[in-house]
């Protein structure tokens, strides 16, 4: 997902919202529930989120070919945006810190990038490089044990900025009335499906025994944002009544499924708990919050 500047705006968006700070109390709603559509206007007197220039730094080489390598693929959840030590405190490395002893990490998290980009910039074939040289050597002390993949958030991001904060759809009612709102979520759920399978099938064509770990995407407006959690809701896990019966997570869940990998279903560990989990970027997830993905995809490999 996208780092977003200035903080100071930001931090006058979320408290116009209702979202407050880390550790502000949640804002009661008007009580129309998560699932349900609610025809809020968006505050604009606020200043709106910008997104800034992706990263472009260059990837690091792998670590040592002797050892065991966990491999982690996807955006800046992976890079580790808004963790107050990204090497220690985001949910890649407290994985890697959970596994056997020994174990190297080789993050190719990128910001920025969406499930069309993952492939286009190469880091999936960076990834599938090393799966091939390691997991073919027949040396099985220097294999990749795991790979993590998140993937989908600026996907949806890019469909935020450039429709819901500009106001072509300011709120879900009115999205859901004009036909180029419902198009390009189609387009875009249309898109990513086979875009996901093409980056499993691809891990798997590499290894097909690779330990892989597909994590599904939260709702960082949840109790923090009022105006924008239904778009949320709508777009990660789809609304009855509503030309989106599946969101972008369903298509994960059921990719998982469909290829025999692992899954860690972070959705709905974060309901209600944007106050807590997310950090004042509005975006990312804090160090608590990286905590309960970790956790997640920890359990998930049990």
């Amino acid at each position: 997902m996208r780092p977003f500047l200035p903080i100071i705006a930001l931090t006058l968006l979320a408290t116009a919202c209702g979202g407050g700070s880390d550790d502000a109390t949640p804002t009661p709603s008007s009580g129309t529930p998560a699932n349900q559509i609610a025809d809020e206007p968006l505050l604009t007197a606020a200043p709106t989120p910008t997104p800034t220039p992706t990263s472009r730094l260059p990837t690091p080489p792998p670590p040592s070919p002797d050892a065991p390598l966990y491999i982690a693929l996807g955006d800046s959840l992976s890079y580790g945006v808004s963790a107050s030590d990204r090497f220690t405190t985001a949910f890649v490395p407290l994985v890697h810190a959970s596994l056997p002893d020994g174990a190297g990490l080789w993050n190719l998290g990128h910001s920025g990038d969406d499930s069309e980009e993952i492939v286009r910039h190469g880091h999936l074939d960076q990834a599938i490089s090393e799966i091939i040289k390691r997991n073919s050597d027949f040396d099985r002390e220097n294999d990749v044990v795991l790979v993590t993949l998140e993937i989908g958030g600026n996907d949806l991001l890019d469909l935020f900025f450039d429709y819901v904060i500009p106001g072509k759809c300011p709120t879900l009612v009115e999205s859901l009335q004009r036909q180029e709102c419902i198009d390009i979520l189609t387009t875009t759920l249309a898109e990513f499906a086979p875009n996901l399978k093409l980056i499993v099938d691809r891990l798997l064509a590499a290894d097909p025994d690779l330990n892989i770990v597909l994590i599904t995407l939260y709702n960082p407006f949840s109790s923090k944002i009022e105006g924008f959690d239904p778009f949320g809701v709508l777009s990660l896990e789809g609304m009855p009544d509503t030309p989106f019966l599946d969101g972008v997570n369903d298509i994960i869940r059921a990719q998982a499924e469909a290829s025999g990998v692992k899954l860690a279903d972070v959705y709905p560990l974060f309901v209600g708990k944007g106050p807590e989990y997310i950090s004042m970027d509005i975006i990312h997830p804090n160090d608590t919050g990286y905590r309960v993905m970790a956790d997640a995809v920890i359990l998930a490999l049990q």
